[in-house]
């Protein structure tokens, strides 16, 4: 198939444009980034060889940009390159936001721990440091004081550095919201230019590969012979054991569904169940795990 040139220079020109105003507007890019699919995934879908040649340019072009504008153009441009394979497999659309999340995560950790390397941005323990020690100066001296018992500063210090390890935690979140506002806002547009789309199945009917639970395994074994001396693989694998975790939380909740879908459980009951899967998460995993290796959805009978 030949290049596209009207195609290529429209969805180049409309790629520069964001590109453009993110870096000189960072803010922006929260209301860019959502629509930015639309033209990639378009293009991708009706010409391989246009897109390629789209993302040639926006590659040299991000180059003179900042680090923040590049690696997003970086992201969209492997994101548009997924999706529009995946929508030519014929893959379903809670696939495609599972692996868009995937992707977006294992990306942006990666270019975290590079960024960090470099010394181009800080730690996430140096970010929040000044903010701990000043908050443990001030429990210090009300501890001297007798106002405050050590043993409460120490519980709020504790949970400071708890909620610097629920970062990551927190950014797979971020980007699995984004993924579902992405795919969400992209499918409908470009269904008006000819790209086929699968619709959403119902949550009950989603049903992750074994291979993520193969591979979050895997990650626990490598875990267990790494030292805090392995500084870059350490952080790979505990991130990576992050977006896996995710994602058998959401076989999890799956699960859940299906439980409330055949049992018809009363509505105060179905809300009850949705807030105990999300305050207690490592349950949820639980049973999301045992789900993919028992199939426990076929064991529950129809009220």
């Amino acid at each position: 198939m030949k290049i596209d040139i009207r195609k290529t220079i429209v969805t180049s020109i409309i790629m520069l444009v964001a590109t453009a105003i993110m870096h000189f507007v960072p803010g922006l890019f929260l209301f860019i980034v959502p629509f930015l699919l639309i033209p990639a995934v378009t293009l991708y879908y009706h010409s391989k060889e246009s897109y390629y040649a789209m993302s040639f340019v926006i590659l040299i072009a991000v180059i003179f940009t900042s680090i923040f504008t590049m690696q997003i153009m970086l992201s969209i441009i492997f994101g548009g390159y997924i999706v529009g394979q995946l929508l030519k497999e014929k893959a379903s659309k809670e696939r495609v936001l599972y692996i868009l999340t995937v992707f977006y995560t294992i990306f942006s950790l990666i270019a975290i721990i590079i960024l960090q390397m470099a010394g181009i941005m800080p730690k996430m323990a140096d970010i929040f440091a000044p903010a701990t020690d000043a908050y443990y100066n001030l429990l210090m001296a009300e501890v001297e004081k007798g106002t405050v018992t050590k043993a409460y500063a120490d519980l709020f210090l504790t949970s400071m550095d708890a909620l610097v390890l629920q970062i990551p935690g927190l950014l797979i979140l971020f980007l699995f919201i984004l993924s579902l506002i992405q795919v969400s806002i992209t499918f409908p547009f470009i269904r008006k230019f000819k790209v086929s789309t699968p619709n959403f199945r119902p949550l009950y009917m989603w049903r992750i590969p074994k291979v993520v639970l193969y591979l979050y395994f895997l990650t626990l074994f490598t875990s267990l012979f790494l030292t805090d001396t392995d500084v870059v693989l350490l952080g790979i694998v505990t991130n990576f054991k992050y977006v896996l975790e995710w994602i058998i939380f959401i076989q999890g909740l799956s699960l859940f569904s299906f439980f409330i879908k055949v049992r018809r459980t009363h509505p105060v009951l179905n809300i009850l169940i949705y807030i105990f899967a999300f305050i207690f998460s490592p349950v949820t995993q639980i049973f999301g795990m045992i789900d993919m290796i028992l199939n426990l959805k076929s064991n529950i009978k129809r009220k």
